[in-house]
């Protein structure tokens, strides 16, 4: 999310002439993790001793109103639920990086985690319904909102860097990307990997990203065999290259709202092997031409989806070629150009 924010906020500012602010609740003096151009304006309200929303929203009005907005976006952080009151004049969108589902998916596990589940999704729903204008990332999702919001917009959100070119897709390697957190089901993967080991024990899984499932993930691939066979390689700034270094990615998350990092992996030319999850790899990924789609829990099909790219050479390349040529739909001046239409018709 703060990848995307970081390229539209800069493109908005730099190309389409807006004058861009990023307001924080509580930044804490961390400078931005990626390339901002120098034209947006950051600005943190500085709320860290005083965590209730009430003290927050005074803080953002009175901002707003200093500033003159047009236009305030909401990411669906807690400003969600008080942006709707704010007497500051402007025109009030949200865009939603997560399927409808979300909460559900994620505690939906238990009868007491279904009753939670349920009472925090009527919250965003009430909270979407009083917005000028609610963006969501996928046509999948779209249809799950139909009703709730005013003014509903599908935008999918744009690479984060230009396909100048592509893998040569001869590494013995492939390459998962994001949070090591329960969402990305990093199990699942590792599961299939042990599989895909047994067949090509000279090929390699890259993971890149951090988080609370690291511990956990380290004792799976011991329990399974899998030193020197899966990498957990930490966070890094500069992903492309370490996709371009690779000859396929792996997705195997429970849910995502359009995961960027398929797109990024397009770019680079790779072929992807993906659970269908809601939402976003079946709009994506062409199943059979730009990669393998797998049915979410299929650890023997995710393995499968692996092996048939690396023992077919011709498959695995035709899929690399026509990844990255299917990555031209979401390059940047066609994604913002709808953006700029969405702010030009509620203003």
């Amino acid at each position: 999310m703060e990848r995307v924010l970081s390229l539209k906020a800069s493109y908005l500012a730099e190309k389409a002439g807006y004058d861009v602010y990023i307001i924080t609740a509580s930044l804490k003096s961390r400078k931005a993790f990626f390339p901002l151009s120098p034209k947006v304006h950051l600005h943190d309200l500085d709320c860290s001793d005083h965590p209730a929303m009430l003290f927050y929203a005074r803080k953002l009005e009175a901002f707003l109103l200093e500033i003159k907005a047009d236009v305030c976006i909401s990411m669906c952080g807690g400003e969600l639920y008080v942006l709707p009151d704010l007497r500051d004049g402007s025109v009030k969108i949200a865009e939603f990086h997560f399927a409808h589902k979300k909460f559900m998916l994620k505690y939906g596990g238990t009868a007491l985690g279904r009753i939670y589940a349920g009472i925090r999704t009527r919250m965003l729903e009430k909270a979407v319904s009083r917005l000028s204008a609610f963006v969501v990332l996928t046509k999948e999702d779209m249809l799950s909102w139909q009703g709730i919001a005013p003014k509903l917009v599908q935008i999918y959100n744009p690479l984060s860097f230009s396909p100048d070119h592509a893998a040569v897709l001869t590494q013995k390697s492939f390459i998962a990307v994001g949070r090591l957190e329960a969402q990305k089901n990093y199990q699942d993967m590792l599961a299939a990997w042990k599989i895909v080991a047994e067949r090509h024990p000279d090929w390699q899984l890259k993971i890149f990203g951090k988080g609370d499932c690291r511990n956990s993930l380290m004792k799976q691939i011991s329990s399974l065999g899998l030193e020197n066979k899966v990498l957990l390689m930490g966070h890094t700034k500069n992903i492309r290259e370490e996709m371009l270094a690779c000859s396929g990615l792996v997705m195997s998350s429970l849910y995502e709202g359009f995961p960027m990092v398929l797109l990024e992996a397009q770019a680079a030319g790779l072929p992807i092997v993906s659970y269908t999850c809601p939402c976003g790899p079946a709009e994506i990924v062409e199943d059979g031409k730009s990669g393998i789609l797998v049915k979410p829990g299929d650890i023997e099909g995710l393995a499968s989806g692996i092996c048939r790219l690396i023992e077919d050479e011709e498959f695995r390349c035709n899929c690399g070629r026509n990844s990255y040529e299917g990555a031209r739909r979401f390059e940047m001046d066609g994604i913002m150009q709808q953006w700029d239409s969405l702010f030009k018709s509620l203003l």
